[in-house]
């Protein structure tokens, strides 16, 4: 006796998904959606392995459809905190471990009052007293020089994280990576600084203050400033192409853009806006085979590209 076949089940689809997204939304966002709403449920990790896509794109994807209204955020964020199980942490200094003798002993030293001093200054407060044993143990246990634990304090208070537990963490990662001495110390200052200011020049110009970046999007922001070389000008000018195209932030569309002006060497706003490709990039897309960009697709992401056009 032939097996009864199974009558197939049904997925709903809001049409909006169809009518304003199935054209601008990218394959990862569809699959994303298209899973949460068969699974009636958000859960970045079992998408990521049902999917096969990366946990970051999976939030990415669920941020991008909580702003169009598909998702609520508060189901997105709380599978984000879900998705974020405890990093390991350094190690942090246990000042029980230091004897009252011990650190009266090392307090007589020096090195540990210009540091405790220091410290004072740069916090505009007196230390607790497990802050003193704190950073004696770090300067006396691992070995770190007063004037690199001094510089990691202010470091911190620049960027408003002036609390022992967070200056201790970074003091400990810098024993892990041997960030021992003035020069190293202040190479990471200046990077980390650099990069904490080229997110917030996006921040602000995206207009993210309340939904601040994504592992994924500091990665991003890295590549377009770093790899391609722009500047906050062709980025901002990169976002408003794509709310003026699907009426919200999406960093891979804003990805995908920059990356479509690099290959074709457009480096300021003017360029794009007039069209004026350099002549390496005409003669590469016009003298070898024609053009390999999507002209359409330009045009509908808003750029006016007239040279290439004419020559198609």
């Amino acid at each position: 006796m032939k097996e009864a076949k199974r009558l197939p089940s049904f997925v709903a689809v809001p049409s909006d998904i169809i009518d304003k997204h199935l054209k601008t939304a990218s394959g990862i966002y569809l699959k994303v959606i298209l899973y949460v709403l068969r699974q009636n449920a958000v859960d970045i990790a079992a998408a990521s392995e049902a999917l096969g896509i990366p946990e970051s794109d999976v939030e990415e994807a669920l941020h991008y459809w909580s702003g169009a209204g598909f998702i609520p955020e508060e189901a997105v964020a709380a599978a984000a905190a879900r998705k974020k199980a405890p990093a390991p942490q350094p190690p942090e200094p246990t000042p029980e471990s230091m004897s009252a003798a011990d650190f009266e002993r090392y307090a007589g030293r020096e090195e540990v009052k210009f540091l405790l001093t220091t410290a004072e200054k740069l916090l505009g407060r007196p230390l607790s007293s497990t802050e003193q044993k704190g950073y004696v143990f770090f300067l006396e246990e691992y070995g770190l020089p007063a004037d690199v634990i001094v510089m990691a304090i202010d470091f911190c208070c620049m960027h408003d994280r002036g609390n022992y537990r967070y200056i201790s963490k970074m003091l400990a990662g810098w024993q892990e990576q041997g960030i021992n001495t003035h020069p190293l110390a202040e190479e990471y200052i200046r990077v980390q600084s650099a990069r904490l200011g080229r997110e917030a020049e996006v921040v602000e110009a995206f207009g993210l203050e309340k939904r601040g970046l994504t592992t994924a999007n500091r990665k991003q922001i890295a590549h377009w400033y770093q790899d391609l070389g722009f500047g906050i000008e062709m980025i901002r000018l990169a976002y408003e192409r794509t709310v003026d195209q699907i009426g919200q932030v999406s960093f891979p569309y804003i990805n995908k853009i920059l990356e479509n002006w690099h290959a074709l060497g457009l480096k300021t706003p003017e360029e794009v806006r007039t069209g004026d490709i350099p002549k390496k990039a005409r003669e590469a897309k016009n003298g070898f085979g024609g053009p390999s960009f999507d002209l359409d697709a330009f045009a509908r992401q808003g750029f006016d590209l007239p040279e290439i056009r004419e020559k198609k």
